[in-house]
């Protein structure tokens, strides 16, 4: 019987055992699925991911995030370490440690304090994301990233950290805008397709910024939020927003810079400054459309550039003159006869003296006819009674049609008929040539085969004339010379006859 009392309390025992190891074999199996299935995502914030021979990318000295995609919750806290085999003891160029504590909801930098951003990080249970960075002088090269919750490893990645690279170009176009004259405007150059281009051939996010000498309040960047990604482009707009203001041409000297995004606020953070910028230049016309802004003086004066009329007809336009100070205004056309000026219906005779106001436009009407034809101006000349400046701004008259257009087309139908007259002409006396030679041949030559004498060179021609001159000279030694006759008398010599 004691022997069957203590075998007894031994079954007790190893039962007892037993049920306290199936106990527990349900979390040791938990933590070993977590263990097995765990793992873990690389990106810049912002960013997609980006790998190198198949190994993420991180770049050093900017936020990116670390996301751990576990198969069941963890209670115990989450250790992220990234490590830079090989490099010596530890410091911000090689070593990092990170600590999610899931009981207080809290997150650690537990090396420097530095290098986490909580805003960045988030735990739902099931995906921990790290908001981390290193710092920008961190030494390149395959890291090792290690997660571990307790005495297990979660998880192991090989990571290649690049070092910051800000490489960039910028274009711009010399922006021109156009305003009513005291009208509010709100205007885009995106409608005059005016931008500015942001390359970003660097391995970190940029985006534009911009400044302005004048102006400053009025001017900005449209869309300034656009991030221009690596290896990518982007095109950025000016926006214009002004209270009402007199005619005058404003110039502005624009300014653009780059900033580099997500930067970590460490010692490494020098290597992510830009120091590239690209002036650019914005005018701001504020004119009427279709005129010119001329500019003396502070006065400012708006014509056409060009007035069209027909031959015969009369047209009227108006010019506006805005300023500080007074001017006399004076008037004269060349080309076309000029039938006067007035101003709110009232005919005025230039020169004449305006009162000029810098708030409001004095408005002239021009009315001319186009009495001749063929290309015409008017000429206006202000003269600043207070500075004593002169200046003259002409208007092209472009008249249609007239006396010069009909001419033209009779000059036309005249130079084709002399051409054909002078062909005809041509031919005539070609042809007479021709029948002249013709009748002076010889019957000898008439009767050789092809009907023309072979004509006779110089040397031929000399000694003829020697053989002559030897005939003569044996003339006035006795010798009997032969009569001259001409090669068409068949007859022999002429004689006189009586009749």
């Amino acid at each position: 019987m004691p022997r069957t009392a203590s075998a007894l309390a031994t079954a007790s025992t190893a039962v007892f055992l037993f049920l306290i190891l199936i106990a527990g074999l349900p979390n040791l199996s938990s933590s070993a699925r977590a263990a097995a299935t765990t793992t873990l995502d690389v990106h810049m914030f912002g960013e997609s991911p980006t790998f190198d021979a198949g190994r993420p990318v991180v770049v050093a000295g900017v936020w990116h995030q670390i996301a751990l995609n576990l198969s069941s919750t963890l209670s115990t806290p989450i250790n992220l370490r990234a490590i830079l085999p090989g490099s010596g003891s530890p410091s911000p160029a090689n070593t990092y440690e990170w600590v999610r504590y899931q009981s207080n909801d809290s997150w650690a930098d537990v090396r420097y304090g530095t290098f986490l951003r909580v805003d960045l990080s988030s735990d739902d249970g099931i995906h921990v994301v790290f908001g981390i960075g290193i710092d920008g002088e961190a030494g390149p090269g395959t890291w090792t990233f290690s997660a571990s919750s307790g005495n297990s490893t979660l998880v192991t990645q090989s990571v290649e950290v690049q070092a910051p690279r800000v490489s960039y170009g910028i274009s711009a176009a010399d922006f021109q805008f156009r305003v009513d004259p005291f009208t509010p405007a709100d205007l885009s150059s995106q409608i005059g397709s005016q931008h500015l281009r942001l390359i970003d051939q660097g391995n970190v996010p940029l985006r534009l910024t911009v400044s302005f000498d004048v102006l400053r309040s009025q001017l900005s960047l449209e869309n300034s939020g656009v991030v221009t990604h690596p290896n990518s482009e982007s095109m950025y707009y000016l926006h214009l927003a002004s209270s009402p203001m007199p005619p005058q041409i404003v110039r502005v000297n624009g300014l653009a810079n780059v900033s580099v995004l997500y930067v970590i606020p460490s010692s490494g953070s020098t290597l992510l400054v830009p120091t590239f910028q690209q002036p650019f230049g914005v005018t701001v016309q504020v004119g009427r459309s279709g005129y010119a802004l001329k500019v003396v003086g502070g006065v400012v004066f708006q014509t056409l550039d060009t007035v069209h009329v027909d031959y015969g007809a009369r047209t009227i336009w108006q010019v506006y003159v805005t300023g500080s100070q007074d001017v006399s205004f004076d008037v004269s056309a060349s080309g076309v006869r000029l039938l006067g000026v007035s101003t709110d219906g009232h005919s005025i005779s230039p020169p004449v003296t305006l009162a000029l106001s810098p708030n409001s436009e004095y408005p002239l009407t021009i009315q001319i006819e186009a009495d001749q034809a063929g290309p015409s101006t008017v000429t206006f000349t202000l003269h600043l009674l207070a500075t004593g400046e002169v200046r003259t701004f002409t208007t092209a008259i472009l008249v249609n049609g007239g006396p010069a257009g009909a001419s033209s087309g009779a000059v036309l139908y005249l130079w084709i008929g002399g051409s054909v007259g002078a062909s005809l002409v041509f031919g005539f006396v070609a042809y007479s040539q021709w029948e002249h030679r013709r009748g002076r041949m010889s019957p000898g030559a008439l009767s050789s085969p092809r009907g023309i004498k072979a004509k006779r060179g110089y040397n031929a021609r000399r000694r003829a004339q020697l053989q002559r001159r030897n005939s003569r000279t044996s003339g006035d030694r006795g010798e009997t010379a032969k009569p001259r006759t001409k090669s068409g008398d068949l007859n022999g010599p002429r004689t006189s006859r009586m009749r």
